[in-house]
């Protein structure tokens, strides 16, 4: 097989398949486990937050070009854009919502635009809970040098 069809990303993960997988999951038990404690097992919580903290790490990336492209992402999401996009019906975001501004995560802004909370210029969520953020970032680290030989 020439090599350049060898390095197409599909083919590479077809071919370490069972390496992907493993470390993949590893990372996404461990990370499950840690997002299970800090949101009380409430997976719809969980992805809401995750949902709505992606337009946070795309401006803090700075990846403006991207977002400009694609409308959708732009802006912080509304109730409606999160209910359809994840598939939770808008009662239980309305909910899950006002319990993460409750706790400080997240905040409204405009009319029913959410976004991440933010204090002194980093996401109230790093500094509460640290010890979280420092196992996340070394499972991260761990992942990318398991996964890098073959990329």
């Amino acid at each position: 097989m020439p090599e350049e069809e060898r390095s197409f990303p599909d083919t590479i993960v077809q071919e370490n398949y069972v390496t992907f997988q493993h470390e993949f999951i590893e990372f996404l038990v461990a990370q499950l486990i840690d997002f299970r404690k800090v949101f009380n097992g409430d997976l719809d919580e969980l992805l809401i937050f995750i949902f709505v903290s992606r337009y946070y790490l795309r401006e803090e990336r700075g990846r403006l070009q991207e977002q400009e492209q694609d409308v959708l992402w732009a802006v912080p999401p509304t109730l409606s854009r999160i209910s359809e996009l994840t598939g939770i019906p808008r009662e239980t975001v309305r909910r899950k919502l006002l319990a993460l501004q409750k706790r400080g995560l997240l905040e409204k802004v405009e009319p029913d635009k959410w976004q991440v909370a933010v204090r002194n210029d980093q996401p109230i969520i790093r500094a509460d809970y640290e010890q979280f953020w420092q196992r996340e970032m070394r499972r991260l680290v761990k992942l990318v040098r398991a996964l890098a030989p073959y990329i």
